[in-house]
């Protein structure tokens, strides 16, 4: 037994050196990049530098700096751009949510995103503002609400293909397994869990591997395993060091902490509950405070240290006023239904697009099928003789009507690959009629000899009969 325990310290000893190593590469990384940063004056690039450097915090580190959020969304108000808006806000909802513990102002900006993103047809920012929207409502512990936008956030994840699809993925695994373990189903959670694992590896990320280790130990504890969640929790006791994000402390906490009470250890239990009181005081973070005083009041209460046990326990009723205030629910549940409104008025103008073009696409249809009966009227009539203009007229009606055709059908496929794009729209549709027109020109000029033709026929037939009539005579 002594042997397993010491392999076991050696490889967590191992691991822990080289989560140190990538920390520090991490690091270094965003040191590069602000290195760069100080160098770059064109809007766009500044832009593209400092999103890079919170990709690269969200992705290893988990805090942001709101100087970083103001300056991208100075130049977003500046170029005007949907896209960069969408970012920007984002950026600052995650900061005043998870930073400075503002669900309801984190909400607001989150809401501002989504109909930027939705335009820019940013399917990368469209997930991350649901993920994040979810995070809100797990700390406001409206379970069923946060999953929703988890599954919306998954649904929106950007192409495989994509350099930042394995981060998204692994915030949608993330969400599910809380959601799985809130819910008490630790057979779900651990096999998000363990996708998360496979995820986290692939982007070399200590946050989401921090992550795996305390839903593991909370799955494992759920089953009734506490060995095995002792070992899990210890992995994460062990890396809490090297990952700053004050989310991920809150929701270690919340998990660990019930299992050092259950199992009395309260010294342990202490200690964790100091560490995430303290965060929370530090940065004025309502949700770290309370669930910090929560804790705090349940360990004096536990040691019999009465005094302390209601200083906590008047606090956390303060921290519970201030966080589920009942003017911050209905602001949330305000936004909440302006943007359900937003997404049926949406739909019900996709809707009514959508109609409109299947009856233009009929009308084109209809005009078209009377265009080719009256040529092949023409072309088969053995007494009508046409005129060639005549002819012209119908072939570059019929010319214009394929190309309305062509371009009602391909619409929304050509809007989606092209993003709304006049340039590249009206590129794809300058390449359609290049493909088009000769085309036409030699349909046309087949018409024509066989209109000449018929025309020719027509004419020799009459002149027989009238000389066969003069004959007779």
């Amino acid at each position: 037994m002594k042997q397993v325990i010491f392999v076991f310290c050696v490889l967590l000893s191992l691991q822990n050196s080289f989560a140190q190593n990538q920390t520090n590469r991490n690091n270094k990384t965003v040191d590069s990049l602000k290195n760069l940063l100080s160098y770059t004056t064109e809007p766009v690039e500044r832009f593209k530098i400092l999103n890079a450097i919170t990709d690269n915090i969200g992705l290893h580190v988990g805090n942001l700096d709101s100087s970083v959020c103001i300056e991208m969304l100075d130049i977003a108000q500046k170029l005007n751009n949907d896209s960069l808006l969408a970012i920007s806000y984002n950026m600052i909802g995650e900061y005043v949510a998870r930073i400075k513990g503002d669900n309801t102002s984190g909400l607001e900006y989150y809401f501002k995103a989504i109909p930027l993103a939705e335009k820019a047809k940013d399917k990368r920012q469209l997930s991350s503002i649901y993920f994040d929207m979810s995070l809100i409502f797990f700390n406001l512990q409206n379970i069923e609400e946060a999953v929703k936008y988890v599954r919306k956030g998954g649904a929106n994840l950007p192409s495989t293909s994509h350099p930042l699809y394995n981060f998204m993925m692994a915030q949608y695994q993330r969400g599910m397994a809380i959601y799985f373990v809130l819910t008490n189903q630790p057979d779900s959670a651990l096999a998000y869990v363990q996708s998360l694992g496979i995820t986290s590896r692939k982007i070399n990320s200590p946050l989401f591997q921090f992550g795996v280790y305390y839903l593991s130990g909370a799955a494992y504890d759920e089953q009734g395993d506490k060995d095995l969640a002792e070992v899990w929790f210890k992995k994460a006791v062990n890396s809490i060091d090297e990952v700053s994000s004050f989310y991920a402390l809150q929701r270690f906490s919340l998990a660990y902490i019930p299992f050092l009470l259950r199992n009395h250890q309260y010294n342990n239990a202490k200690e964790q509950s100091r560490r995430v009181f303290d965060a929370g005081t530090r940065l004025n973070n309502n949700d770290l405070k309370l669930v910090g005083a929560s804790f705090l009041q349940q360990v004096y209460d536990s040691l019999h240290n009465t005094d302390s046990a209601y200083y906590y326990s008047r606090m956390e009723v303060s921290l519970n006023a201030a966080i589920f205030n009942q003017n911050n629910i209905n602001k949330i549940q305000a936004l909440a239904f302006d943007e359900q409104i937003r997404n049926m008025e949406e739909e019900d103008a996709a809707r009514d697009a959508e109609e409109q073009r299947q009856q233009n696409i009929q009308y084109a249809l209809i005009a078209l099928g009377i265009i080719i009966f009256i040529t092949l009227f023409l072309l088969l009539s053995r007494t009508v003789v046409a005129n060639e203009k005549l002819i012209s007229f119908f072939a570059i009606l019929g010319l214009l009507v394929v190309f309305e055709f062509i371009n009602l059908l391909i619409h929304p496929w050509l809007a989606h690959f092209t993003h709304e794009s006049p340039v590249l729209m009206l590129l794809a549709l300058v390449i359609i009629a290049s493909l088009l027109i000769p085309l036409h020109h030699r349909l046309e000029h087949w018409i024509k000899e066989k209109m000449i033709e018929k025309n020719k026929a027509i004419r020799l037939a009459v002149a027989k009969k009238t000389i066969e009539k003069l004959d007779k005579k």
